[in-house]
This record gives structure tokens, sequence and C-alpha cells, in this order.
């Protein structure tokens, strides 16, 4: 079995990247005398498996189990055959065409009906027995390989073909197996939605993931989707614990998701069915029995429209993760897609316009994968109580050290009552609650509500009863007094170092024992003969086993007065002499040795056992999951967040209309000096003795003739004193939103704009040779600020080529300068780097920064205007709590997050070069008819008023200033402003003079400022309404008409809908670059290609599946 999968492996690796020359060579050695039809040669040896494996069912079949060595068969026999129906799909995927139809027209069809029979009865069989569950997982496994077989015979597939009309011969001939496995699939696809409802939960109240077998059939039967057997079926394939309970949630998991896998192939293959055989009765009972399968599905099941290679139109079909469809829905990716129709769609022709959607698709990817990135929240709170409920315990010690902590176990008990009673009063639970408030009867709810006054009254008391009793027992403590001290004896502990070992027996002495020079042997009698000791030459004294002196007194006195019962040495070390000595010692010593590491291994085994146990005064705080939640928290939220900013600011700015302004003198009340002073006058120096308003007032007094402005306050009146603590607070409290407001920001759209700069840059290396073949203009800012991060090495960071630096030296070395080009890009120029030296602490983290990196992107993120929009938006927010008149700022926020004001905005900055441009001409003008009045016509400038002379236009600045703010606004120019010429020498010269002035500056330029406003907002509401109108009359994808589609009822909507979706397109880049390009199938490689090479060819522009169609049935087309 091993080399047979090996060799099949081999032929599957082979045909990788759908070589088509080698697919068709594996059918006929073209050149060959001899040739071998390796394809139908794979597939006659595929039905001879599956007439084995249908032997190994029959065998089993009256048997409730299957024995150890028949799983171990049937796990070789499904393995090779799994490995067949891979290399089978490697060899026709492409399509390879030939390969095909010599598939459609061999005995393949047998062999699928014989592995559809197996699948329907084995499922059936192995399901309702835990032991057999790995056994049915390598045959759901072989059937989801057969189904992808099925699916790579049907790509190209034409309308009426003859491959898919054999497919649904197939699929006839075994109905009967094809609607058990249906009906097997339906089955579990439903749990999912069962134990998610409102009543399933009912029975789970602690969420632990464990329910009695009663309860699950209770529920099953309240569903309505299940029929008695269906429900004996399930109750039968569960596996029950010692208590005879069924854990569901494992229950589920291990059936749902592969029947959701091979389910939504099967979906796939019978909707590719329907689709291309559109006249085949036969079909219709399949897709009625499959109706509940395919309505599960239908969301998940995205297919589009493409032009394959054969110039024909073909649909792909693909999944549609729900996660996507959730992140697709989320306010910052519909705001997203609005700006870019209303961009895009009446602009540019079709490729410009197909090159814009492609990239706006990997914009939104790269936002929907950030966003689902940062909005994760940690799931499975059930499977954590389950676990912990049934799976964790504590070892005795623990148990001890926990009842010897009070405070521990105080602080536990509070943390889990605070974190059940926000369980309790989150919005989630009360939305469950009142969901399943909804599901009961009249007569429960009567019953609940009794249920809950007697809780309330009964928790009231308890609550009271524990309050007296802990006060009785204060009182009684201090009666009693202080208990009397028990005078503890001493205890004398030894000092250890590590565990305490067995003792070990005495070592023998050595035979001989040196002494002063002599040599001490103990005779067999017990006697010891004294000698002198003779030491040979070449001998050390470690190796004749010579001690110092005391040691060898303490020996000799321990010998003298040795133990009768000791054993003499042995004869072998009488006669081994030194040798035996020395071997002696050598043991001794490794013994000695061995016993020292063995202690020092225990002490340290119990110093690293004790060691987890001593629980640190303060738990340490992973702070950046907090910080990971807490942004994630306002991410969620940011777009409420701006609503929740914006009802402060209003209720900010109503309670501003309660403040006044009062004007005081220095006799005025002292608590007067008490209010918030907002606005006071800068006094001439002369005693305030008169009142005035509005700030100033005209000195009345003495001979004073200075204005004095009178001091004033601004406060909110005696009979509304809370609000200005109210609005203290509202004040602070709007701060804190803007920031949050500016974090949620900076985490949510901010690596948005930061991946588009890096596509942008990598995509002009790559592709324009940007800094290499050619260099940006002198003025291009933004180039050459880009320029900065091309060097830096962790460049590109959001982006998803990680590589597209090699490929740009790979592209430009071979006509530039290797090292130059390595230079630019930041890389090493050769393969191996130079070894950095290591550094520790601060400073290494210093230097691990790429700060080329950090300073370009801050650069980007504070010229993106919507994030200097929230800086603005924090700043004056700040601003408010010292001066509240502030917030008024914040109303024009109104403007911006209604799209309707804000194409009124964005009239005025619209056509902004040429008004800011008209505005320059109109100083101009202003300047030249300044210069004329202040060289001829000055005296008409001179107003007088109270017997004071004011001389207007006596100097450039202050006459160019008065033509600026009196002759432009003046309804008639400076001739309104001005004294009358009448009867003056040069009334000719002033009357020329003003017409000019008027006709020039009012009527002509002020009225181009206003029309280019005006002109303005009329195109962008145009373009609105353009944009609205094209996406209802023309398709974006294929831009063909409403009205081709529109001959059958309500088809432009399903066109758009289901055959040439935006978003699937979308979906379906997104599965590309997520899925392993080994899996690709021949249309995704196709598609994948073409992607790669910045080609749009695949997208069917002007035509569509339906148009071929009926081009074909016109012509008399049918198809092969």
């Amino acid at each position: 079995a091993e080399f047979t999968c090996a060799l099949f492996r081999f032929i599957q690796l082979t045909c990788e990247g759908h070589n088509l020359e080698w697919q068709n060579y594996l059918r006929t050695q073209a050149g060959n005398t001899t040739t071998v039809n390796v394809v139908i040669c794979t597939v006659d040896y595929l039905l001879r498996l599956q007439e084995s494996i249908m032997d190994f069912y029959w065998h089993y079949s009256s048997k409730e189990i299957i024995d150890p060595a028949g799983k171990a068969n049937f796990f070789k026999a499904i393995e090779v055959a799994s490995q067949v129906f891979n290399t089978l799909t490697e060899v026709i995927q492409g399509p390879c065409t030939l390969n095909q139809q010599a598939l459609a027209h061999s005995r393949l069809w047998d062999a699928v009906g014989g592995f559809l029979f197996l699948f329907s009865h084995m499922q059936d069989k192995l399901s309702k027995h835990s032991s057999q569950v790995d056994l049915l997982k390598e045959l759901l496994n072989l059937q989801k390989d057969m189904i992808t077989m099925m699916l790579s015979m049907l790509e190209g597939n034409v309308v009426n073909g003859t491959i898919g009309k054999q497919m649904v011969d197939t699929l006839v001939e075994s109905a009967s197996n094809v609607e058990l496995i249906l009906k097997y699939f339906d089955m579990f696809l439903k749990l999912a939605d069962l134990i998610e409802s409102p009543s399933f939960h009912e029975v789970d109240m602690k969420n632990e993931g464990w329910v009695t077998p009663k309860d699950f059939r209770e529920k099953m039967e309240q569903s309505k989707n299940y029929t008695p057997e269906e429900m004996d079926f399930l109750l039968a394939c569960c596996e029950r614990n010692h208590e005879g309970k069924i854990d569901y949630r494992a229950f589920v998991e291990h059936f749902h998701e592969p029947s959701k896998e091979i389910g939504f192939n099967l979906a796939v293959l019978l909707t590719n069915l329907s689709e291309h055989m559109p006249n085949e009765p036969r079909l219709a009972r399949f897709l009625e029995t499959a109706g509940s399968v395919l309505n599960y599905f239908e969301p998940f099941l995205g297919r589009i429209e493409i032009l394959g290679s054969s110039k024909r139109i073909e649909r792909v079909y693909f999944e549609i993760k729900d996660s996507n469809i959730e992140q697709w829905e989320k306010p910052q990716i519909r705001e997203s897609k609005r700006a870019f129709f209303y961009s895009i769609v009446t602009e540019g022709g079709d490729k410009e316009k197909l090159e814009a959607f492609v990239n706006f698709c990997e914009d939104a990817i790269f936002e929907m994968t950030h966003a689902s990135g940062l909005m994760a929240t940690d799931d499975g709170g059930g499977n954590v109580k389950r676990d912990t409920a049934y799976s964790s315990y504590m070892s005795e010690e623990e148990e001890e050290r926990a009842a010897r902590d009070p405070i521990r176990r105080t602080i536990t008990a509070v943390k889990e009552g605070l974190k059940f009673g926000v369980h309790m009063l989150s919005p989630a639970n009360i939305k469950h609650q009142i969901g399943v408030m909804q599901t009961k009867s009249i007569p429960e709810l009567i019953v609940g509500f009794f249920k809950i006054i007697f809780y309330i009254f009964y928790y009231t008391g308890y609550a009271h009863f524990c309050v007296v009793r802990y006060i009785f027992g204060i009182l009684l403590n201090l009666m009693r007094g202080p208990a009397p001290e028990q005078e503890e004896e001493p205890v004398v502990e030894e000092e250890t170092f590590g565990r305490a070992l067995p003792p070990l027996p005495l070592e023998e002495p050595p035979g001989t024992v040196q002494a002063f020079g002599l040599d001490i042997n103990k005779e067999e009698n017990g006697m010891y003969k004294v000698v002198v000791h003779e030491s040979p030459a070449n001998s050390s004294m470690e190796e004749g086993g010579e001690s110092s002196p005391e040691d060898g007194a303490a020996a000799s006195g321990e010998l003298v007065e040795g133990e009768p019962h000791q054993e003499p040495i042995s004869i072998v070390d009488l006669l081994g002499g030194e040798a035996a000595k020395k071997a002696a010692q050598e043991r001794q010593e490794a013994q000695k040795a061995q016993e020292a590491a063995m202690a020092s291994i225990e002490a340290e085994a119990k110093k690293s056992s004790s060691a987890p146990q001593e629980t640190p005064a303060v738990h340490q705080i992973d702070f950046s999951q907090y910080t990971h939640r807490a942004v994630s928290f306002l991410a969620r939220n940011f777009y409420n967040l701006k609503y929740v900013a914006l009802v402060l600011a209003f209720s900010i700015n109503f309670m501003l209309l309660f403040y006044k302004v009062t004007s005081f003198t220095e006799e005025a009340d002292s608590s007067a000096e008490e209010e918030l002073i907002l606005g006071s006058g800068s006094g001439g120096g002369a005693d305030i003795t008169g009142s005035g308003f509005g700030g100033s007032g005209d000195g009345g007094s003495g001979d004073g003739e200075m204005e004095d402005e009178i001091p004033e306050l601004v406060h909110v009146d005696e009979d509304f004193f809370y609000m200005e603590h109210v609005l203290r607070i509202a004040a602070c409290l709007h701060s804190l939103v803007s920031l949050a407001m500016l974090i949620a920001y900076y985490h949510l759209k901010v690596p948005l704009a930061i991946f588009k700069r890096e596509k942008e840059i990598a995509r002009r290396l790559e592709f324009e040779g940007l800094f290499i073949a050619e260099q940006p203009e002198d003025d291009d800012f933004k180039s050459h600020w880009d320029k900065l991060v091309i060097s830096a090495k962790s460049f590109p960071v959001n982006y998803w080529d990680k590589f597209v630096k090699k490929k740009v030296r790979q592209k430009y070395s071979e006509t530039y300068d290797f090292d130059s080009i390595s230079n630019l890009l930041g890389m090493e120029k050769s393969t191996f780097a130079a070894q950095e030296s290591e550094e520790t602490g601060i400073f290494k983290y210093i230097m691990n920064i790429d700060w080329r990196y950090q300073v370009w992107k801050a650069g980007v993120t504070f010229t993106d205007n919507a994030f200097l929009y929230s800086l603005w938006y924090f700043s004056f927010s700040v601003m408010g709590n010292f001066n509240n008149f502030f917030f008024a700022a914040h109303l024009l926020d109104v403007a911006v997050g209604f799209k309707t004001l804000r194409t009124i905005l964005q009239s005025v900055t619209h056509n902004g070069k040429q008004l800011v441009l008209t505005v320059m001409l109109l100083t101009i003008i202003v300047y030249i008819y300044t210069v004329i009045a202040f060289n001829f016509f000055r005296k008409f400038y001179i107003q007088e008023e109270d017997e004071e002379v004011d001389k207007k236009c006596h100097d450039m600045l202050t006459c160019f200033v008065f033509h600026l703010y009196k002759g432009v606004r003046a309804g008639g120019g400076i001739g309104d402003e001005i004294g009358d010429p009448d009867g003056d020498d040069y009334e000719v010269y002033r009357i020329i003079f003003d017409i000019t002035f008027f006709f020039f500056v009012i009527i002509i330029l002020l009225a181009i400022i206003q029309g280019l406003i005006i002109d303005a907002f009329g195109e962008l509401r145009d373009q609105l309404e353009s944009v609205k109108d094209n996406m209802e009359s023309n398709c974006f994808i294929c831009g063909m008409g409403k009205d081709f589609f529109d001959i059958v009822p309500h088809g432009f909507d399903t066109h758009v809908q289901k055959e040439h979706n935006l978003a699937n397109y979308m979906f379906f880049l997104m599965h590309l670059i997520n899925k392993p390009d080994t899996e690709y199938t021949g249309q995704e490689t196709y598609v994948w290609n073409m992607y790669q090479q910045r080609s749009w060819d695949f997208f069917p522009v002007g035509d569509c599946f339906r148009k071929q169609y009926e081009d074909e049935l016109s012509g008399g087309g049918g198809g092969g």
C-alpha cells in the first residue's frame, strides 16, 4: 500500500501546476512504438480497489462493529483510494479536456456508483459507535476527495455537455444512495442552529456543554426539524459520560464540520449540474431532496463568471466564509465601498475601471482581515466552564494552601461575583433572556413572575440575616475577649540541605590502611598486622591511597575499635595487589561522585517543584492582552463613539445657551469674582465709574477721553447653578471619548493608509522601476518621501508580498548595477547576512527599532486627512475644558458625519485650486486699485466723525486692508464707502474708478467665485445621481444594459446579485490569496496568473454566460 500510494503521489506531483503537455503524455506517449494510457489504467485499478473495499464491507455488514484488524485493512484501502482520486484530480484539472473525455468514456462512473453505495451505508454504520469515529473520518475524507474529482470533471463544462449528462446518469442510478448521503448531511448541518437556539440554552443554564439525552431529544422535537427515526439515529451517535450526559459541543464539532465541508462540495456539484443542465428533468428529484442542504449553503456559495483560457465564459464556484460576509457589512467597509463607487463609476474606460476595482478589492481585503484580527474576542466561555467542571483538579498541597489563604478565597469570590453580575447585566445576556422569554407561554411567564418575586424576598431576607449574623458575631467576639495564649515549646529543627536520603550501608574499609608510613592489615582471625610501608617509585599519593595524618589516625582508631562482624577483604583483592587497590579506590570515588550528583539532582528537582507553588504576592498582569482587548473594544465601537461625541457636543452647546454676561465695577460683590472669567477688557488706566455692555464703555466722568473697558463675567444664572458642574463633567467625558476615537481610528484606519502606500510603492518598484529605471519629478514630494522607506529592513509590513524586494532586484539586476540596487533596497549583497553583536537591555530594544520605517510611517500618518481631523477634534475637545466655547467647533462634525451635508462642504473644496487662484486674482486686482487710490484719490478716503479725522488711505497697508474689507463686501463696490466726487476736479476719473472696480471685482470675480462653488455642488449632486443611475441600469463587471436581462422578470437583479456580484469577485480574490497555490483548480490558477501579471482579461467585459448560452442556442451550438 505504501509503494502504491508513493507511486500515485509521484504521478500527482508531476501534474502540479496543471502541466497540460505532461497530462496529455500520461494518456498517450507520442513518438513511442508502445503507448500506455496511464489514465485508463488508473481507473481500472480504482475499480478493482472499490470492489475490494466492497468485499470488506459485506464481510462486516452483519457485525455490529469492525474489529481492529478490519479497521487496519480499511485504513490501507481508503488511503490508497484517496490518493488515486487526488491523482485523477490533478490529471484532469486545468482543464485537460482530452483526459476528461477519456475518463468520461471509461469505467469511472461504475467506480463512483460503487463508492456512493459504500458511503451511504458505512456512514450509517460507523456513526453509531464512538470506537469507529476514526474510520468514519477517513471515509468522509475519501468522500471529499471523490467529490473534488467529480467537480474537476466539470471544469470548463458547457451547457448540456456530455460529461454533465453522464454524471447525471450516474447519480440517477445511485439515487437512493445519494438521498441517504444528503439526508445524513442534512441532519448534522441542522445541529449547529439547534444548539445555538435560545430554547436549547435553557437545559444548559450554566453553559457547561453537557445535557441529558432526554433534554436533547426534547429540544430536537421542539425544533420540528427531525423525524423520530432521525432523532434515534442522532442519539445513537452520541457518546455519554459516566453520568449519562452528552457533550453536545464535542458531538457537533465531530460531525458538523466534516458534514459542512463535504456538504458544501456536494452543493457545488449539484448547483453546477443544475446550471449547466437546465433542461434535465431527472435533476429535479435531487434538487428537491437536497433543497435543505442547498438553502443552508446558499449564503456561503460564491459564484462568478470569467473569460477562460479557451475564450469562453465559465462559471467558477468557491466558498465564502461567514466571517468575511460579516466583515463586508461593517461600517468602515461600507464607507470605503461608497467612496470607491463615487470616485470611479463615472470615470475612465473599462480597463481603468477594472484596475481601480481590483485595487479597491485589495484594500477591502486588507481592511477586513485587519479588522477581523483587531475585533477578535475570546470565545468559548462555556468550554472553559466545562473544562473547569470536568477536567481540572487541584492537588492536595494546592487545596491545603487554598484553605489556609482566606484572603485569596475572598478576593476570588468577589471577583467571580462581579464577573457573574456583569455577565447577567450584559446586553448579550439581556437579549438572550428576552429571546427565551418570548419563547415561553403565558402560564410559564406567570409562574416565572411569581418566582422572581419569591426570590427577591428570599435573597433580601437572606442578606439581612447575613448582616445581622455578622454584627452579632463581632459583638460576641468583643464580649468574649481575647483568647488565652498558649506557650509553644520551641522546636529544634536540624538544618537540612536538599531531600533527606535513606541511610546507606557503611562502606567496607579497605584491606590495607596506610598511616604514618605503616601498612595495617587485618588477618582472618580478627588480629591486625602492622608492617613498614614500601612505596613504589612510580606511584603517587593518590594511587597508593595515602592519606593525611589526621585521616590516618582516625582510620586507625576506627579499625582498631572495628566491629568483629565485618567481612574480610576478598582473595581477589589480596592477590590483585596495587591494581586491585586502585580499582577499589576508583569504585569508591565513582560511588561518592554518583551519590553527590544524585543529591544535587534531587535538590534541584525539589527546588524546581517547589518554585511554581510559591505564589507571588502580586500577580503578574499581562498588559498586552488587556491593551489588545481595549483597542479591540474601541475599534468595534468607533462609529458608536462618533455618535456619542456628537450627542455630547450638542448637549454642551445647549447648556452654553444658559450663559450670560454680567458687567461689574470694583465695588461689585466679591462673590462674582468666584465666577468663571472668560473675557476681560484691558483698561486704559482710568478709574471705571461708568458701566456698559458689549465689553466697552465710553468714559463719561472727569476729563478722561480714553475708552475704558469694563471687566465682564460670563456665567450661568443662579437658577441653573448645577449646569456648570454638569458642563464640566460633560467636557471631561467628551475629551475621553475624543481620545478614544483618535486611538480607535489610529488602529482601525491608519493601517489601511499604510497598506495603500506600501502597495503603491511596491507596484511602482516592480512594474515601473521607480528610482531604478526612472526618477520622480523634483516637485513630487510624495515619491521622494517614499524613497526613505524603500531601504528600510522591515518594508513592507502590511503589504502581503514580502518578497517584492527580491523580485525587483532579480528583474532589474541584469540591466542595472546589482550593488546599487541592493543599496537602494536596503538588502544584503550576499545571501549570508553578517552576524550582529548581541546586545541586551534597553540598548538592544532601541537598536532593533527600524527608525527609517517608523519615521516614514509617522509622515504618512500625519498627512492622512481623516487622522488630522480626529487629532483636531481631540485638540479642540481638550481646549474646551479650559474654555467651553471651543465645543462650538465640534458641531461641524454634523456636516462631516452625514453624506448629504458633506456634499455641501465638498462643493467648496471640489474646485479648490481654481477657487484659490480666483481669490488670488481678486486680491491682485484689489491691490492695483489700492495703488491707484493711494496715488490719486487719497482725499476721498478721509472720514470725519465726532470731530475726529480718520485717514483710511494715507499708508498703503491701511488702504489695502480697507479696500479688501470694505470694497469687496460693499454691494456697489468701493464707491459706496468713500466720499462722493461731486464737483471735484477728479470727478470723471473717480466715476471710471468706481464703475470699473464694481464691474471687475463685484460683478465678475465674486460671481466667478460663487459660480465655482455652485457648479461644484451641482456637479457633485449630478455625480451622485449618475452613480445611482449607472449602478441601476448597467452591470459594473460586464457593462451590459438592463434591457437585455429584463426580458426575463427580475433578470437584471438576478444577474447583478448572483452572476456578476461585485462582492463575490472580491471574495474570490480573497479566496485565492488565502488558499495555497498547490491546491488551485485550473480556473483558479488561470485567474491567479493573470492577476500576478496585472492583466484583467479574465473579466467578462461585454459578455456573460447567459448571453453565450443564448447565442449557442440561436446558432444551433450545443457543446460537447
